[in-house]
């Protein structure tokens, strides 16, 4: 069994073709169809048109609360605007007439972790993904959990701290868009040539009182994840104090994830995941954490990198459409 495999972004359209023993060929991206549903359809269907002679179905990864039994889209991501409230899997078969299996981005990178990676070999994990919020899901027997309203391992929400701000908030400290923010504003960073630079401006209006405003023109410099580090290997002290923040705030959000369900292992994935620092300097930090704060040995996170690191959503779609058509 054969199908095409859609892994939709924010910025792109991440396609493959996957067999049900994960071999993976004619793989691409696209530019991701944010415009209009028909754009939407018309993305996923000329891929369609492409490969449907090769293909049994379609597996999708999509942002957002997405009940999967029905194809439903309920919200949540950026492509809330065009599809919150729609069947999903139905608008697809109008315009592919195949079996279409679809799926949380998220829950997707879990699922691959449990099928071919760093929780396969484990009834009970976690996966944390890091990118512009932190993503993830929970793994319980082997199979997703979704939870109520299909919210289960939405991280980018859990509190860690209860003072208000949001700069304090996990997904500002933790996730690649907060960051970004804080870089920019603390560096006088000009916001119109960021990753993401609308969401980061929105976060100014709110936020902009927060900081010490600079005299100067903002410099013209991109502050991705690639200068960021080159920034903190560099000595640079504002980098080093968001760095350090960013360790904090993930070390405590993984051990709530560990005191509460006590998953076998926890998997760290996404962009950043693939900084060969970030594992051991966030080990240091649960260590330092547990022993700060009193928690046994027998309650320590134990922390994997992911084998896909931000690769992962194509073979999770993939192994979801296996779980729900056999294969």
């Amino acid at each position: 069994m054969k199908c095409l495999v859609c892994d939709l972004g924010g910025s792109s359209i991440k396609y493959a073709l996957i067999d049900d023993h994960a071999v993976l060929t004619h793989s691409g991206k696209a530019p991701a169809p944010l415009g209009s549903v028909d754009e939407f359809l018309d993305a996923i269907g000329e891929l369609y048109d492409r490969f449907q002679d090769e293909i049994e179905g379609i597996a999708i990864s999509l942002p957002g609360m997405i009940d999967v039994e029905a194809g439903t889209h309920h919200g949540s991501g950026v492509y809330t605007h065009l599809l919150e409230g729609k069947n999903v899997r139905e608008l697809i078969q109008t315009r592919c007439p195949v079996n279409v299996a679809i799926e949380n981005d998220g829950k997707c990178g879990a699922l691959t972790e449990a099928w071919k990676g760093a929780l396969a070999d484990v009834k009970d994990g976690a996966v944390i993904i890091l990118g512009s919020g932190i993503g993830g899901g929970i793994i319980k027997d082997g199979k997703i959990h979704r939870g109520r309203n299909f919210t289960a391992g939405e991280f980018s929400f859990m509190l860690t701290d209860r003072s208000g701000n949001m700069l304090d908030a996990t997904w500002m400290s933790v996730g690649m868009l907060g960051i970004t923010y804080k870089t920019c504003k603390l560096k006088n960073l000009d916001f119109s040539i960021q990753d993401a630079s609308s969401e980061i401006a929105q976060f100014d209006a709110i936020l902009r009182n927060e900081y010490p405003k600079f005299k100067g023109v903002p410099q013209k410099i991109k502050a991705d994840g690639k200068q960021f580090f080159k920034w903190l290997e560099a000595g640079d002290e504002v980098v080093e104090g968001i760095y350090t923040e960013f360790l904090t705030f993930l070390a405590i959000l993984i051990e709530n994830i560990q005191v509460c369900y006590a998953p076998e292992r926890i998997v760290i994935s996404g962009g950043l995941s693939r900084v060969e620092r970030v594992l051991p300097d966030l080990q240091n930090e649960v260590r330092a954490l547990c022993s700060a704060c009193g928690i046994p040995d027998q309650m320590r996170a134990e922390l994997h990198r992911s084998v896909f690191l931000d690769e992962g959503n194509l073979l999770g779609a993939m192994y979801n459409y296996i779980q729900q058509y056999g294969g």
